[in-house]
Formats: structure tokens, sequence, C-alpha cells
């Protein structure tokens, strides 16, 4: 899950760019669409099993619930309307890529730092 997250965080703004490039191949177009399914699948495949893990049993389905629910509702329900003003007030269209960034940068710190990690 960590290096989907670096993954992302790291080629989000350079595949917007090539995918909003109005030169850019169908095909490179595609490739680039693949790569970055390729690097969220990376997260999404195991996330679930890592989350539930995350929590004791007698609590496991509140606690993944509830953490499911408040970061779905800050971080993915909140996006569209983030971007879409900031893209508005800014005028770049490159603010997905950035949004994107930050969060998975964000992921890759809480990913090296939570349980099972050794600090150091």
């Amino acid at each position: 899950m960590l290096t989907g997250a670096l993954l992302v965080a790291l080629l989000s703004l350079p595949l917007l760019n090539l995918l909003q490039a109005s030169g850019t191949s169908d095909v490179t177009k595609g490739a680039a669409v693949f790569a970055a399914g390729a690097a969220v699948g990376l997260m999404a495949g195991p996330g679930p099993a890592m989350l539930s893990e995350l929590f004791p049993a007698n609590v496991r389905c509140t606690g993944l619930g509830l953490a499911y629910a408040l970061s779905n509702a800050v971080f993915s329900g909140c996006a569209g309307l983030i971007i879409t003003e900031t893209v508005k007030r800014t005028g770049n269209a490159g603010i997905p890529g950035y949004y994107a960034a930050a969060t998975c940068a964000v992921s890759a710190l809480a990913l090296a730092k939570g349980p099972g990690r050794k600090a150091g």
C-alpha cells in the first residue's frame, strides 16, 4: 500500500498533465490511465483487509464503519467541491493532480508510521 500511495503522490500531476495535453495520442492516454489505475489498485486491493486488522474483533464493525465513513466524507465527499472551487478561483487545471498527490502523501506518511512498522 505504501508503494501505491507513493506512486500516486509522485505520478498524479505528470499523468494529469499528459492527459490534458492536446497533442497526446489516445494510446498514450490509455497507457496513462492504466498506470494510474495500477497505482491506485496497489492501495485499493489490500486496503480493506488492512483497515479491518486495525481494530480488535469486538469493535471491528463499528471502528471500521466509522473510520471509513468519516474519511470518505472528509476526503472523497468534499473532493469534488474543493477541487471545482479551487480550479474556478485559480484557473489552474492541475488542481486535481495536486489534491491527489497531497492526500496520498499524507497516506504514505500514515502507512510508513502505522502499526506494524518500526520507526526509524
